[in-house]
């Protein structure tokens, strides 16, 4: 029994010696954690077709602030099956995944693989300088 109790105590101390070796290999400066935020919205659409069993609907957020150049995505939500419209939505980001871009944009898409079916034609200016912050409501169309 007195054994038992011995290498039980053995056991615990080796643990607690563990807890206190430092961490190799480590970032020793602390990271400010940020806390995650989210852009809601619905998605409305109105289509001619019935919508594909295999088809999603992907929502975006962006920084849209370079005209010259490719909008950079922060944020995506893939929902499938689609229900009836509308359909909601939620963007999670960090706010530092932001940057220092001035204009975001919501944008709405249905697709089927690599197709896209319907898509919003109109922007929906959100957080930096328009100052929206959801709830949003994103009306897509049919591609003809």
């Amino acid at each position: 029994m007195k054994f038992r109790h011995g290498l039980l105590l053995v056991g615990v101390l080796a643990l607690a010696g563990c807890s206190w070796m430092p961490h190799f290999g480590k970032d020793k400066t602390p990271k400010q954690m940020t806390l995650m935020k989210s852009l809601t919205g619905e998605v409305d659409y109105s289509l001619a077709h019935e919508i594909p069993a295999d088809a999603y609907l992907e929502v975006t957020l962006a920084d849209v602030s370079k005209q010259d150049a490719p909008a950079r995505v922060i944020a995506t939500d893939h929902i499938a099956p689609i229900g009836p419209s509308p359909v909601t939505f939620v963007l999670s980001y960090e706010p530092s995944q932001l940057g220092d871009g001035v204009d975001f944009a919501v944008s709405a898409r249905i697709k089927q693989g690599d197709r896209t079916l319907a898509l919003n034609d109109t922007q929906v200016s959100v957080l930096g300088r328009s100052g929206n912050e959801g709830p949003v409501r994103v009306v897509i169309a049919e591609i003809h």
